[in-house]
């Protein structure tokens, strides 16, 4: 027997472990290499897993919510028997190591590809805002339009994260998935935000300039607010692509770095006495046997005796009933 600790939302529940350890990957792994098809004169592999199964036990302590897998095998060699347990752990850490590697490039090469398109997104408004100052002359603006411009762009940014981190959970969790409708809730709650802030700009008297809200911060002359524009996409771009990058670098390390999420409690040990057969039971079947198979034997031969008694005294009978014609 073994305990393994699981903790929950690591690595998955206790249930899911328990199911892994019983796919035929698993198995046919221990099956392979302990040689039990050819000891136990399994032809096919069907068979030999279901035999292993017959003889593995796992159960989840959900009495105390601990957590903890409990995992048994039985085998004629108790010292197999603590070898096979210990081989069904070690093969169910290889298979919880392979599926969170999975997911691990994959969420590195998702966060990959969208951080080439954010940083084509930064050159591109850093061309722009360039360009724009070079034809126009406009260097910098006043302050008070920096601050709006900066809010405006934090809020632009954060919606951005936001998008990302849903498509995130979407490629690996389901539509019910707790996380994901917290985050969806949070980004239309964002959006309503900055809704209703460019509808109080319209209503402030705010310019609008090829469909973009430009902040009003007074009477800007038409450069200041060309300049606010370029200002701001340049600042969107440039907080999600350090948004990005870190997420990168998060899914980068976290592909790397030790995925294991189990813990060996009490490693599986040879048993010192037997599960089965059951001694008491056997002698208590012994000396039932023993009192009823002789007594069953001799009740059947006394049985068979007097068939044959009655058999042989019906045909006397007949032989004196039938009557002989003198000639």
């Amino acid at each position: 027997m073994m305990g393994i600790s699981v903790p929950e939302g690591a690595g998955g529940t206790g249930a899911v472990m328990i199911d892994i350890m019983k796919s035929d990957s698993v198995v046919d792994a221990v099956i392979d290499k302990f040689n039990l098809m050819e000891e136990n004169e399994w032809e096919y592999r069907k068979f030999a897993r279901k035999g292993v199964l017959e003889n593995f036990d796992a159960q989840t302590d959900t009495k105390n919510g601990s957590g903890i897998i409990t995992v048994s095998y039985k085998d004629k060699d108790p010292q197999r028997a603590a070898d096979i347990v210990n081989s069904f752990i070690e093969e169910l850490r290889k298979k919880m190591t392979d599926m969170s590697l999975a997911a691990a490039k994959e969420k590195r090469a998702f966060y990959e590809s969208q951080l080439i398109e954010v940083q084509q997104e930064l050159a591109d408004a850093e061309e722009a805002m360039m360009k724009y100052q070079q034809s126009s002359g406009v260097i910098v603006i006043e302050e008070q339009a920096k601050k709006l411009i900066d809010a405006m762009a934090q809020l632009r940014t954060e919606i951005a994260a936001k998008n990302v981190e849903i498509s995130t959970l979407k490629s690996y969790a389901r539509r019910d998935n707790p996380q994901l409708k917290l985050a969806q809730s949070q980004l239309e709650a964002m959006q309503r935000e900055l809704k209703n802030l460019e509808e109080e700009q319209k209503r402030s008297g705010a310019r609008t300039s090829s469909g973009d809200i430009a902040l009003s911060v007074g009477e800007i002359p038409e450069l200041s607010v060309e300049y606010q524009r370029y200002m701001r996409a340049l600042k969107v771009a440039g907080a999600k692509y350090e948004f990005m990058f870190s997420q990168y670098e998060s899914a980068r390390l976290g592909e790397i770095a030790d995925l294991s999420t189990i813990t060996i409690i009490d490693p599986a040990l040879p048993p010192d006495y037997k599960d089965s057969p059951s001694r008491a039971k056997i002698t208590i079947m012994g000396c039932f046997l023993g009192g009823f198979l002789p007594s069953a034997w001799y009740a059947g031969k006394f049985v068979v005796n007097d068939m044959k008694k009655q058999r042989k005294k019906r045909k006397n009978d007949d032989d004196d009933d039938y009557d002989y014609d003198d000639d």
